[in-house]
């Protein structure tokens, strides 16, 4: 049996500023999908349990949906800012990614705890 072996060729690209653009993109369509998902479950528990707005005011909240429903918000608002940040290196994009995804992450937990309630 006879082996050939090629020479490999490794090159060293430092993304752009276009690409990192878009892998920011397409992570936040990725986190959007999961905030709009949060945001219809609370949605259809409100409706369940006859709740017409939620309201969340300085000072904290005193219930699960309302802590809930701050949560989402808080997080959609993140991933609109997000979306709008311009990075220059793939450690920023990925700690801004990593930020975002905690407070998503943030947003299931407490959608749970409104759910157990």
């Amino acid at each position: 049996m006879l082996a050939v072996f090629l020479p490999v060729s490794v090159f060293a690209v430092t993304p752009s500023t276009d690409s990192l653009y878009q892998i920011n993109q397409k992570v936040c369509d990725r986190f959007e999908e999961d905030v709009t998902k949060l945001a219809a479950i609370m949605e259809e528990l409100r409706r369940r349990k006859g709740i017409t707005e939620t309201r969340v005011a300085f000072g904290g909240v005193d219930t699960q949906i309302k802590s809930a429903d701050y949560q989402i918000t808080y997080a959609a608002e993140a991933l609109a800012y997000q979306r709008a940040q311009k990075y220059s290196s793939k450690a920023q994009l990925r700690s801004s990614l990593e930020v975002l995804k905690n407070k998503i992450l943030k947003a299931k937990g407490e959608v749970r705890k409104a759910l157990d309630e």
